[in-house]
């Protein structure tokens, strides 16, 4: 796939999930950041689970409940994967420096597609997970979510042509309750979604300028 153009966070709002069209959602939440990083960084690092603590201030823990293919004695991979169990520890008020609840909210990875020397598209969608949500709670809220990871080219202040990469996230919720949470905290959430996106742009990008401040000033010292 050729590398893109920036996308606007407004273009989000008309996109489905796999299973709930825009136009059905009850509620429908963005995100969307620029990273100065290589794609594979920006993959390796949303996907790596344990690295969250360090930059994910609304799903500061997560827990990995199942892996597929694993076997009960093993150490489980925090890495996301297709059919990956796994339950997010939210802290819905982020911006707080107090210590705060947390909303235990169980999911299944159900989409993965890594990115590819061929393909500079990465996507991976969430939902949650039924089976522990029960019956009844399932058929009350419904929710899916997908990232969107993909190589554009965007025109620096100096007017050279740059690679970036451009994440997407965007959620849709269906069902009785879903109003009852765009009620309660769709703003919340939508700055919720703005703070993850812009989280794991500072963090990927200050983990890429570390070494290199390392190194100036060991010349310096030198």
């Amino acid at each position: 796939m050729a590398t893109g153009s920036p996308s606007s966070k407004a273009s989000l709002a008309a996109n489905p999930t796999p299973n709930i069209a825009a136009a059905d959602a009850v509620l429908h939440i963005e995100g969307i950041a620029l990273i100065d990083a290589p794609l594979r960084d920006v993959w390796d690092t949303l996907l790596d689970t344990s690295t969250w603590p360090s930059w994910n201030k609304f799903a500061p823990a997560v827990t990995i409940r199942q892996q597929p293919d694993s076997d009960a004695m093993q150490v489980v991979s925090p890495v996301l994967q297709e059919g990956t169990k796994l339950t997010f520890h939210v802290n819905m008020n982020p911006a707080s420096s107090q210590p705060q609840p947390r909303q235990d909210v169980p999911l299944i990875v159900t989409e993965w597609h890594p990115p590819t020397s061929d393909k500079k598209l990465g996507r991976i969608v969430w939902v949650m997970d039924a089976t522990v949500q029960g019956r009844i709670m399932a058929s009350l809220l419904n929710a899916e979510r997908v990232h969107e990871l993909s190589e554009v080219e965007i025109q620096d202040a100096d007017g050279q042509m740059r690679r970036m990469t451009e994440v997407r996230t965007w959620e849709a919720q269906i069902g009785t309750l879903a109003y009852v949470v765009r009620w309660m905290y769709k703003a919340r959430l939508a700055e919720c979604f703005d703070l993850w996106v812009q989280n794991l742009k500072e963090y990927v990008e200050l983990g890429r300028l570390v070494p290199h401040l390392e190194s100036y000033i060991f010349n310096i010292r030198a």
